[in-house]
């Protein structure tokens, strides 16, 4: 053997890394820094022990000549590439790329040479963008495997309508094409953003998704979650077809459960650990990656009926200040080292190597082989293993069942092999059988156990929607009905009922809480009478007897909403809801604003005797944000803003229950309800005014603006002494603007420097007012500010104001910034070099300052201050999602990428982060 073929394995001639938290037992070594490959997005390892990087606009090969255990030399094997490969697959001479518009595949590979010619396109899809398609792998029936993110493109045009488990994706999916290439088929649909997967030892693959952080703080937030994927799973998230934000939690019954959650973070990769090297407890288990946070975890999976559950540990942990991003991970076939690429958004790029310093001789483990053809002896055995007492046996069972319904010839024969099924403890093989009956008609008759009835109206609710509606009203309706099937029940009645989401509501807080369709009266009456009896009325103290299912009945009461129903109905519904804001001892702010947007879809009538439980949980919000500790992203603001458009006009009471606590009212962080009071601009400004009185006010640009509805000569002595404060600025000027005084010409040329058209608009009229400046400030300011901008229409109002000025100041007259550059050059030469528009970053005096830093002499309480003074967190981490979380960037980014991230905030920007001027 060559012995090349062994160089992870080999005593390493480098030092351990040592900035990287491991269990006892493991050691880390550096294989190729950024000098070889940087911002490195994906990884894999060929036929021949070769590893393989790729990121923007490169694939290369990395080269240990030495045999010293770290790469030497670098090999491109492709040129012209647009995008950076977000996958990798090298197999035989074959290496598969995923970029530029699809999965595309390179003939000649051999680990030496570039790659001359041509790719073959196997399948075009979306490939260049963070939610679009990314890792490929073979499987263990001979498919190729693709798992693509939600903005991919995926159309039910593109797959097999007989065989594939599902036919119309929503969101991301895991799609699989046949060997020759002519068939594909979607596993499952429903991801957010998984960006990799596996498959495990029993050859049945496994992926780790994105949280959706946007919503981090409300009531169907879901963090990172590694999955078992299952033929027909979804796995919650319906962007972009039917949703933007909601998801469906994962203890709905069409929904496939996590194995485990993580948290907050960006999954990258996912490799299952096939190999002898590492020790017992580590083969056939998962290691999954969070690029956010610097980590990797490990999933020791144990089996729970035809699946598994985990507690995940975290094995690989950055502790030093050179960044760790972790962006893919592989398992060496030869030396069974543990391989970690880092990378991603312009920072530091590596691949480290992990090794168990006693571990044995890497070998590995063999996969089990998976087949999806038909075979008629085979097709006897489904059968037979469809009543097996292993769920696993099952569940593979009927998954193949299904696959091939069309060749079985189905009769009570296999009826009777499915029906057991449905009322089976595992979900999963329930589901499995359910989908027979929905698909493949399946002849089960009408089952006598509540759970097999359930199993069917929930597989058939939307070709039998007046059935499951009926059979989920008499298991709410029962006495005899167990929780766990009163909440199954709640989720048939929603599909029977259309299910979720009135497309007129997309993109809003009611996306979860409407219904596609609206609901007859009549079904809102046995529908309503159906939850009355679920929950004896109010015999309980508690409504119902686990927050799902009182989450899931509010939200059938929200989605009927309350304009039709009679008025003793109305006032049940809000009666029945109200009371969730005092029976629980300490409730959740989800919990407050799931039940605080049930209500507000009720009629004025229903909240006509709205009291303090109401008020209290509005204004108790943001005190109970502090003390939860929860994180609030761009969507926070954006719902909270809705759920008081729509709740508090919609009775006068409000209002007056609201201004009743004028002082807790008053707080900055509730503006978003004195927005939507019921009183005059001039009070809601004055409630602000006295309560800025305080000296330590937290004045925000928010409530600096609601002052703009009194006379200047009551709020400039307080708009003057906030000035100084910083972070209000933009706040102020349109208020200073409306009476220019000199002392304000400083402000306005400040403004002028704004990034905001209509503050730059509004400082040169204020200063066109004022004096000149002597030191010609207010010309420079002008000039740069009219050079910024675009050289459209949307800017037309703001140029029209610069140019306005300038010649007010010059009595010349030109139309474009470049003529006024050089008449201010030819008049004014000592000053040119202040017109110098550049982003100020000069690299080589940045290296050469950053060696004199005195790095461990840095001041945390100082650091903090600055932080606070330049507002950092309004556009990073309140809310507001101007700029990428901050969260574990000092895990992620390593020194001088922070730096450099610090002072060239433009240089690398995430897609979701890019400003879009639309000129139609």
């Amino acid at each position: 053997m060559n012995t090349s073929l062994l160089l992870l394995a080999l005593l390493p001639a480098a030092a351990p890394v040592n900035d990287i938290n491991l269990p006892p037992g493991f050691t880390a070594h550096l294989y190729s820094d950024q000098t070889l490959a940087n911002d490195i997005y994906t990884m894999a390892v060929d036929d021949a022990g070769r590893v393989l990087v790729a990121g923007r606009g490169y694939v290369r090969v990395l080269v240990d000549d030495d045999n010293d255990g770290r790469a030497d030399r670098a090999i491109d094997l492709i040129d012209g590439l647009k995008g950076g490969p977000m996958g990798l697959l090298a197999e035989g001479d074959s290496l598969y790329v995923v970029a530029d518009g699809g999965l595309k595949r390179y003939r000649g590979y051999n680990g030496n040479d570039k790659l001359k010619g041509p790719p073959e396109t196997i399948y075009a899809v979306k490939s260049s963008g963070e939610h679009e398609a990314h890792a490929a792998r073979r499987g263990p029936d001979g498919w190729l495997y693709l798992i693509c993110g939600n903005n991919s493109g995926v159309k039910k045009e593109h797959l097999d309508p007989l065989r594939s488990p599902v036919t119309d994706p929503i969101a991301g999916s895991l799609l699989r094409i046949s060997p020759d290439g002519k068939t594909i088929e979607a596993v499952c649909n429903g991801f957010r953003n998984a960006y990799s997967f596996d498959f495990n030892t029993g050859g049945e693959p496994f992926a780790y998704d994105s949280d959706n952080e946007r919503c981090v703080g409300l009531p169907w937030y879901e963090p990172c979650r590694f999955y078992h994927i299952v033929p027909g799973g979804n796995h919650g998230w319906r962007s972009p077809q039917l949703s933007q934000t909601w998801r469906k939690p994962p203890y709905f019954a069409d929904v496939m459960p996590p194995i485990c959650t993580t948290g907050r973070g960006s999954p990258t990769g996912v490799a299952c650990y096939r190999n002898a090297h590492f020790p017992e407890k580590y083969r056939g288990n998962f290691f999954i990656a969070d690029w956010t946070f610097g980590k990797v975890w490990f999933v020791p999976l144990e089996r729970r009926n035809s699946t598994f559950t985990a507690k995940p540990e975290v094995f690989l942990e950055a502790i030093g200040e050179s960044g760790f991003a972790p962006t893919a991970l592989a398992v060496h076939p030869k030396s069974g080292e543990l391989l970690v690429s880092i990378g991603g958004r312009g920072t530091r790029g590596a691949v480290y190597r992990i090794s168990c310093d006693q571990g044995g001789p890497g070998s590995e483990l063999p996969m089990a082989k998976r087949s999806l053809d038909w075979d008629a002896d085979a097709a006897k055995q489904w059968v037979k293993e469809a009543t097996s007492a292993d769920a696993t046996t099952r569940r593979h069972a009927l998954e193949m069942m299904l696959r091939w319904r069309d060749k079985l010839g189905w009769g009570s024969w296999l009826g009777d092999a499915v029906k057991p099924n449905l009322s089976h403890p595992d979900a999963l093989v329930r589901a499995a059988a359910g989908r027979l009956v929905a698909r493949a008609a399946a002849p089960v008759g009408k089952p006598d156990d509540p759970l097999a009835r359930l199993t069917v109206a929930l597989h058939t609710a939307a070709d039998n929607p007046d059935d499951a509606l009926k059979t989920g009203l008499e298991v709410l309706e029962s006495t005899k009905s167990t929780v766990e099937n009163k909440l199954i029940a709640t989720r048939v009645v929603q599909l029977a009922l259309g299910d979720l989401t009135d497309p007129k509501t997309k993109g809003t807080l009611y996306e979860g809480y409407t219904f596609r369709e609206p609901v007859s009266k009549a079904k809102a009456a046995v529908v309503l009478k159906g939850i009355k009896d679920c929950t004896n009325g109010f015999s309980h103290k508690v409504p119902a007897t686990t927050d799902e299912l009182d989450f899931e009945l509010a939200r059938i009461l929200a989605g009927i909403g309350g304009e039709a129903m009679p008025e003793p109905d109305q006032t049940f519904k809000a009666e029945w809801l109200a009371r969730h804001f005092y029976y629980k001892k300490e409730p959740s702010v989800q919990h407050d604003i799931h039940f605080l947007t049930a209500l507000s879809r009720l009629s004025r009538f229903a909240l006509r005797d709205v009291d303090t439980r109401t008020v209290n949980a509005l204004l108790g919000l943001e005190e109970k944000v502090k003390k939860q500790q929860i994180i609030r992203d761009s969507n926070w603001p954006l719902r909270l803003d809705e759920l008081a458009r729509t709740l508090i006009p919609k009775h006068e009471y409000f209002t007056q229950w609201l201004m009743r606590s004028r002082e807790k009212l008053a707080r900055p962080e509730h503006l978003v309800f004195v927005k939507h009071l019921r009183i005059k601009p001039k009070e809601k400004a004055r409630l602000y005014l006295d309560a800025g009185e305080e000296p330590n006010y937290p004045w925000t640009p928010g409530v600096v603006r609601q002052l703009a509805a009194l006379p200047l000569k009551e709020t400039r002595p307080i708009l003057v002494k906030l000035w100084d404060r910083g972070g209000l600025e933009e706040a102020i000027l349109p208020i200073l603007a409306k009476e220019p005084q000199p002392d304000d010409a400083a402000k306005f040329v400040s403004g002028l420097r704004s990034l905001n058209p209509e503050i730059i608009a509004v400082s040169a009229t204020a200063l066109g007012k004022l004096p000149a400046a002597r030191d010609h400030a207010d010309l420079v300011a002008a000039i740069i500010a009219l050079r910024k901008l675009p050289d459209d229409k949307s800017s037309a109002a703001t140029r029209g104001a610069l140019i306005v000025l300038l010649k007010a100041r010059t009595g010349e007259s030109f139309a474009d910034a470049k003529a006024w550059a050089a008449w201010f050059a030819k008049n004014y030469p000592d000053l040119t070099a202040k017109l110098t528009a550049s982003d100020g970053f000069d690299p080589a005096a940045w290296k050469k300052r950053e060696a004199t830093i005195p790095w461990t002499e840095g001041d945390a309480v100082k650091g903090r201050l600055a932080f606070q003074k330049a507002t950092c967190a309004s556009c990073h981490d309140g809310g507001g999602a101007v700029g990428p979380s901050l969260v574990g960037v000092s895990k992620r980014f390593g020194r001088d990428d922070l730096l450099a991230a610090i002072l060239r905030p433009s240089k690398d920007v995430s897609p979701r982060y890019r400003p879009t001027r639309i000129a139609t």
